[in-house]
């Protein structure tokens, strides 16, 4: 958090800064915070460990701050792209160096001992947010409505959150007192923004519209009934409207509140796998010859989806006449290769389609719901020897490369496999180039994957498990298999539209509309994707958009058309 002196004076950064510390450490989180020269000051909150956030995830609770605090500038924490501060001991341009606040063994301690989990969650939470609306495209409005689905539990008014996210500490106490007494505190600018984190808590604990309405028209909160007084005979409604968007946001942000237990063993797969000579055969010869016949970027998402397929063919396809073949799609592929971005698959895929003696051949095109079919054909290669047959694992990529990156993959894999323990074996089997694989193994050493002593080059104390709890990418992966859910019902029920029979009451002529308006979305590219959802991509004529373009842009007028 940055809080800048600039427009304001030292003493109100101040006073900024110990408010939010106030709130922060409330929300049970642990600070570090520096002073610029110019009386600017920095607060650094080191997350719990496996706590995935993105900007969108921090976006509402820069904004409740922003609106508090006078000196606070959220911009670095909403730029995804350089978004950025300097740390303690960094210079600044007025002279001088940012100076950290208080001891160096303390603000080591914060980054080791790190905060508790959901410090972000629950400062939203404090601050009477959990109202914002967003506009959703159609993916995204299904994704919402899943998960509601899998995190809510009951209908109408009993709807709560479900057990497993309940939260069992008691409310704050600031929150606690106004929905007694009524007090506002700082932390909130109106008394809608104090009922409203009165509500949220409650709904974090389980509560419903009925329970949350006995509350209210009961002594039991005076305060918050007090703050309903305005809507007169609308008080019930406005109530259920109130506690349906505590529900909403907490569907959402629930995960932020459950710690995933670390698991010691990357559970992709079974190891059963990997007695399927099969595959592991063509595996090894398909690495061989991507390592032949790429180089550079490319070569390091080619390798991970030939594993995916691999895998995916182990665990749906079929052997014709000795040669394994799969129906399988890219979203799927994603997750087997590493959590690969889809777009990285499906360009994968086009490059492997592609290139002559590939081992990945296209053999029927996928339609409605059936997935691309492929042969995992053998390519010309050298015979693989014991160490190709090693690396070459029937298995998922671990998802640990999204965070660290691909390409040290194998290196790593070598080292692990016993395969290399010096840097001219690592830089010969892995096809590397020196500057390419020292700045690798400098990645690996500093991950903590591996560790050097010498010339040997060895393990290290963290794990690829490790990685992947910290980065929290068991949430990583829950969110994309619900995102892919949402993804294949749209295309579901644009299938239906598209092929299945008319309702009984609407002509043949005007079955499928020109286009149809699917919520409220902030783009024109929005309302064009809702329009494809409910009526698929239409066939273009290049000239009539050529035509078009001519009219809209230049003004040209269209002879022998009905134009103006």
């Amino acid at each position: 958090m940055d809080f800048d002196a600039k427009h304001s004076s030292p003493a109100q950064v101040d006073a900024d800064v110990e408010l939010v510390l106030s709130w922060l450490h409330e929300c049970g989180a642990r600070t570090v915070t520096d002073r610029s020269t110019s009386g600017g000051r920095h607060v650094l909150v080191p997350l719990a460990a496996n706590a995935p956030l993105r900007v969108d995830n921090l976006r509402e609770l820069m904004s409740l701050l922003a609106d508090r605090l006078v000196t606070f500038d959220c911009t670095p924490m909403l730029n995804a792209a350089t978004g950025c501060i300097t740390p303690p001991g960094s210079q600044c341009r007025e002279g001088g160096h940012r100076r950290l606040d208080g001891p160096l063994d303390d603000a080591i301690a914060a980054f080791n001992d790190r905060s508790e989990p959901g410090v972000v969650a629950r400062l939203v939470a404090m601050l009477g947010g959990g109202t914002e609306r967003r506009h959703l495209t159609p993916v995204a409005a299904v994704t919402a409505s899943l998960i509601q689905d899998e995190r809510l539990i009951g209908a109408g008014k009993e709807r709560r959150l479900h057990p497993r996210f309940h939260r069992a500490t008691p409310m704050p106490a600031a929150v606690e007192h106004f929905a007694t007494a009524g007090k506002l505190d700082p932390r909130w600018r109106t008394k809608s923004e104090a009922r409203q984190s009165v509500i949220t808590h409650a709904v974090l604990r389980g509560a419903s519209t009925a329970d949350i309405s006995e509350a209210i028209s009961t002594d039991q909160w005076p305060g918050v009934s007090a703050a309903y007084d305005r809507y007169g005979k609308q008080t019930p409604a406005a109530i259920e409207r109130d506690v349906n968007k505590a529900l909403t946001w907490a569907a959402a942000n629930a995960h932020q509140f459950h710690v995933i237990q670390h698991k010691n063993k990357h559970t992709g797969g079974d190891g059963s796998f990997l007695k399927d000579l099969v595959r592991t055969n063509w595996l090894a010869r398909a690495l061989l010859w991507i390592d032949r016949e790429f180089s550079g970027r490319n070569r390091p998402a080619l390798q991970a989806v030939v594993q995916a397929l691999a895998y995916g063919s182990a665990l749906a396809g079929e052997l014709v006449e000795g040669v394994p073949v799969v129906a399988i799609g890219g979203r799927s592929l994603s997750h087997a290769a590493g959590l690969l971005s889809e777009d990285s698959v499906w360009a994968a895929l086009r490059v492997l389609r592609d290139a002559p003696g590939s081992p990945v051949l296209l053999v029927a095109h996928g339609t409605g719901r059936d997935a691309d079919r492929y042969a995992l054909t053998t390519p010309v290669t050298s015979e693989p020897d014991s160490a190709h047959l090693v690396r070459a694992r029937v298995e998922p990529v671990h998802p640990a490369w999204s965070v660290l990156g691909l390409r040290g993959r194998a290196a790593y894999e070598l080292i692990s496999a016993g395969l290399a323990n010096n840097v001219e074996d690592v830089l010969t089997r892995a096809h590397l180039k020196q500057s390419t694989g020292y700045a690798i193994l400098m990645d690996l050493i500093v991950s903590g994957l591996i560790q050097r002593d010498g010339t040997t080059l060895a393990l290290g104390k963290r794990s690829l498990d490790d990685v992947a709890f910290a980065h929290g990418l068991v949430t990583v992966a829950t969110d994309r298999v619900i995102r892919h859910r949402a993804e294949r019902l749209l295309w579901q029920v644009w299938l239906d539209r598209r092929f299945g029979p008319p309702p009984p009451d609407i002509a043949p002529e005007r079955e499928f509309p020109l286009q149809q308006h699917v919520g409220d979305f902030d783009s024109d590219l929005d309302r064009y994707l809702a329009s494809v959802v409910a009526e698929g991509p239409r066939d273009r004529d290049p000239t009539a958009e050529a035509l078009e373009l001519l009219h809209d842009q230049l003004g040209a007028v269209i002879v022998g058309r009905d134009s103006p």
